[in-house]
């Protein structure tokens, strides 16, 4: 007699992904890892997920609506200047906390250098929808050159990511804050 499927096997599956592939990189962690992790058989796994590119997928949109939903609570209700900085401030935090190894779509992106699959695809959306967050609180500004702000402000944010991984990286995120600050006086 078959046994009635698990349900609460595809969250395990893509909770053991997200650790792994996050901690390792998608390069570095095989099917067999993430069942491992998982305790579940590659039968239960390829039910869920039929390949790792649909695996490594589910894996960023997890991330993707988990940071838009705190993007959105950072900055709701405040007005645009307030928004830009409370959004500086939300990177800054991410950065600087213990457990950060990266933004997984930049991660991402850096790891996997074919940009036609529909991960990095998925991913390149992501990096890019901040930047249109950043256009929407700059534009609301009513400023003369708002493609020249946001560019700025995106730089700064892109800045704070790409220093992640130095031991200072505290102060640079705090100087980050203080640098979105000036740009939106």
């Amino acid at each position: 007699m078959a046994r009635p499927p698990d349900p609460t096997a595809r969250e395990r599956i893509l909770d053991a992904a997200t650790a792994l592939f996050y901690e390792r990189g998608v390069h570095q962690v095989g099917m067999s890892d993430v069942v491992d992790a998982a305790g579940t058989g590659k039968n239960v796994l390829y039910r869920h997920f039929p390949g790792k590119e649909e695996l490594v997928l589910a894996y960023l949109h997890r991330f993707a609506e988990r940071i838009d939903r705190q993007m959105d609570e950072a900055t709701e209700g405040r007005p645009p200047d307030e928004a830009l900085v409370a959004l500086s401030r939300y990177v800054a935090g991410l950065v600087t906390h213990r457990r950060y190894r990266g933004c997984p779509f930049r991660n991402h992106l850096r790891e996997v250098r074919d940009n036609s699959t529909r991960p990095s695809r998925f991913a390149l959306t992501q990096v890019r929808a901040l930047r249109r967050r950043v256009r929407e609180h700059v534009v609301a500004l009513d400023v003369d050159d708002p493609d020249e702000l946001t560019q700025r402000i995106w730089l700064v944010l892109e800045g704070v990511y790409a220093a992640a991984p130095y031991p200072d990286r505290t102060r640079l995120a705090e100087s980050s804050v203080g640098l979105v600050e000036d740009l939106v006086a």
